[in-house]
């Protein structure tokens, strides 16, 4: 019988008594909640690797697509709740434990029925509260197929005092940290798992290297019969004050004076290509998330390249988490948030959210030269409305950043007008 494999019968490829590779498998060595805190808390490799995306999704918020009165009120509320402080608390902790939770804090009851959002009114939504997936309980696992939250916990249950509260998950904004295959526990992984082994070898590299400063330079001083005269109390004390005065004289004129049979050498550590080493290390704790070594590391790209392309692959990495992680997360949240802010939620309300890379004055300049002849080409077309064109182009305008305050400008001018 033939055994489709890679074993080789000249090299001995996949014998295990020879090759090393053949005895190495993957096995399941999950990180207590308290070992990724620790890792978070004590190694700055770690917490680079969970904050850098969570920062870099959250920091630079959404555009809200919505006439300038609104826009403003919707803009107040978030700031009243401070959701963007919170939504990046929360991701930092499901980052590190693999999940979070921001309660969605209103005048109801019951909260064991699901929020319905068309009963939040203006000002409806009274806080928000971050909590770590430690703080959950969860009940009750969810089985209806017709269920939007069908394979996940039907309940969960919150200490308040001495009582525990049963809250249903849509009064959660619920991010539940990397996906975890075949997973009963309704939450995720935490992202420092995967890249444990990795981060450990940085820091214990840098350790090592720290400790090889200390042993940068070793004196050797050779002494005649060392070994023989150790034995004697005397002889001892003898060499002791040899060497004390040698590293007196050392110390204060430069010079050492020793006698002919004697002998001093000096050695010196070569530390040539250790920093390489280390690098490499920490690069690939960052590669775990796709983060490029020169945003990891916050230094210039090494090689020929810029390293634009990798900075653009990390950017779609972080669009994809805004888009299928952080969107439909916020979804519930979302309409009590502009219900909350306006008292109703108007039909053509959106957002879109910002561009991740920040735009310099001649690149702002820029974009605002192309949104005017865009608007001037769709109104001698005759495809718009110059009114129509106009909202839009202040939205944009104002969203970008090239105009920032041209909304409230408008709305002043509108009212005089009207006045």
């Amino acid at each position: 019988m033939i055994n489709d494999s890679l074993t080789s019968l000249v090299s001995n490829m996949g014998n295990k008594q020879r090759d090393k590779l053949a005895s190495t498998s993957y096995s399941a060595v999950i990180l207590s909640d308290s070992e990724l805190i620790n890792a978070y808390h004590n190694s700055w490799v770690a917490r680079r690797l969970v904050d850098i995306p969570a920062k870099d999704a959250i920091k630079n918020w959404r555009m809200w697509q919505t006439d300038n009165e609104n826009l403003n009120a919707i803009e107040r509320e978030e700031a009243r709740l401070g959701i963007q402080q919170k939504l990046l608390q929360a991701q930092k902790l499901a980052r590190v434990l693999g999940g979070a939770a921001i309660y969605i804090g209103t005048n109801d009851k019951d909260l064991s029925k699901p929020l319905d959002p068309s009963r939040i009114g203006t000002g409806g939504v009274r806080y928000l509260t971050v909590m770590d997936k430690n703080a959950l309980t969860a009940t009750e696992f969810d089985n209806d197929v017709t269920s939007e939250f069908y394979g996940s916990y039907a309940y969960y249950e919150v200490v308040n005092g001495t009582q525990k509260v049963k809250i249903h998950p849509s009064r959660f904004i619920l991010l539940k940290g990397e996906m975890r295959v075949a997973n009963t526990s309704g939450w995720g992984s935490s992202v420092i798992q995967s890249a444990y082994n990795w981060a450990r070898h940085a820091d214990s590299t840098a350790h090592n290297i720290a400790n090889l400063i200390f042993e940068a330079t070793i004196n050797v001083f050779k002494i005649p019969d060392l070994f023989h005269r150790l034995g004697d109390v005397d002889e001892e004390n003898t060499v002791m004050k040899r060497l004390t005065l040698a590293s007196a004289s050392k110390g204060i004129t430069g010079d050492l004076v020793m006698d002919s049979e004697e002998d001093f050498i000096r050695t010196s550590a070569n530390f040539g290509g250790l920093s390489d080493i280390l690098d490499r290390f920490i690069v690939y704790v960052g590669a775990s998330q796709g983060i490029p070594a020169s945003k990891f590391l916050g230094q210039a790209n090494k090689g020929f390249g810029d390293g634009e392309d990798l900075i653009t692959n990390y950017y779609d990495d972080i669009r994809v988490m805004q888009t299928l992680e952080l969107t439909p997360a916020l979804r519930v949240f979302d309409e009590c948030l502009v219900r909350s802010a306006i008292g109703h939620y108007p039909d053509n309300i959106s957002y879109l959210w910002s561009p991740l890379e920040q735009q310099n004055a001649g690149e702002i300049a820029n974009t605002g030269k192309a949104f005017a002849e865009m608007g001037n080409t769709l109104v001698s077309g005759g495809m718009f409305e110059p009114q129509e064109v106009r909202l839009a182009l202040i939205n944009q305008l104002v969203n970008t950043d090239v105009l920032p305050n041209l909304g409230d400008v408008v709305d002043e001018l509108d009212d005089d007008l009207q006045s």
